[in-house]
C-alpha cells in the first residue's frame, strides 16, 4: 500500500477558539484483496454539517459508505495500482468488497466491456490527480490525467484505468446528489433542446 495521508482536522475549545483536533495519519483506511489498491477517507458528513462537536466520523473502525447519498459527502483518497494488477474475476471481486453492485450495474450499460472498473453513482466527484497517471474512461472518449489534473465527474458512468506500471493517488471529492438516472438526464436534455426550438 501507498504512502499514509496525513490529516489534519481543526475545531474550536469552549472558549470558542480554533484549535487542532487531530493531526496525524489518516486512520480510517481500506485495503482490498488486490495488492495495492486501497483508499483512505479523512472526513465524511451525513446530515447536517457539524462544526460544534469534536466527534471524528471518519475515525479507525468506523463504517464509511462507498458513495455518499444525496447531501452527504466524502473525501477519498484512492490508490490505484496497475491494471496488470487485478485478477480476470475484478470487477466482481472489488464491486463486491465496497458493496458496489448496484453502482456497478447502474454503470455498465453502455461500456462495461472497456473497462472492469466502469460503475455510476448518484453525486458530484471532484478527483485531483496527486501522484501516477491515470486515464478516466466513459461510455464514449477517455482522458488521460496528470499529477495536478482536475476531474469534475457529474453523475456519469465511468472508469479509471491505470495502464502504467506505477500506483496512482487520486483525492476524491464526492457530493452525494438526488438519484437520476442516465436515461432520466438524457429525457430532460430532449425536454429542453425541443423547448429551446420552440422559444
Amino acid at each position: 500500500m501507498g504512502a499514509s495521508v496525513r490529516r489534519v482536522v481543526t475545531g474550536h475549545n469552549d472558549e470558542g477558539r480554533a484549535v487542532i483536533l487531530f493531526d496525524g495519519p489518516t486512520p480510517n483506511r481500506l485495503e482490498f484483496s488486490v495488492p495495492d489498491l486501497a483508499s483512505m477517507v479523512p472526513w465524511l458528513t451525513s446530515g447536517a454539517i457539524d462544526h460544534v462537536s469534536d466527534w471524528d466520523p471518519a475515525a479507525a473502525g468506523n463504517t464509511i459508505p462507498s458513495f455518499p447519498a444525496a447531501g452527504e459527502t466524502i473525501v477519498r483518497v484512492a490508490d490505484f495500482p496497475p491494471d496488470t494488477a487485478y485478477p480476470k474475476d475484478a470487477r466482481s471481486l472489488i464491486f463486491g468488497e465496497i458493496h458496489g453492485s448496484d453502482d456497478a450495474a447502474a454503470g455498465s450499460d453502455h461500456a462495461a466491456e472497456k473497462h472492469f472498473w466502469f460503475h455510476r453513482t448518484d453525486s458530484l466527484d471532484y478527483a485531483v490527480v496527486l501522484d501516477g497517471e491515470i486515464t478516466l474512461v466513459v461510455d464514449e472518449g477517455e482522458a488521460t490525467l496528470q499529477a495536478g489534473d482536475v476531474v469534475v465527474q457529474r453523475a456519469t458512468s465511468h472508469a479509471w484505468s491505470n495502464r502504467t506500471d506505477k500506483i496512482a493517488r487520486v483525492l476524491f471529492v464526492l457530493i452525494g446528489t438526488p438519484p437520476l438516472s442516465a436515461a432520466d438526464i438524457a429525457m430532460q436534455r430532449k425536454t429542453a433542446d425541443r423547448t429551446l426550438e420552440q422559444a
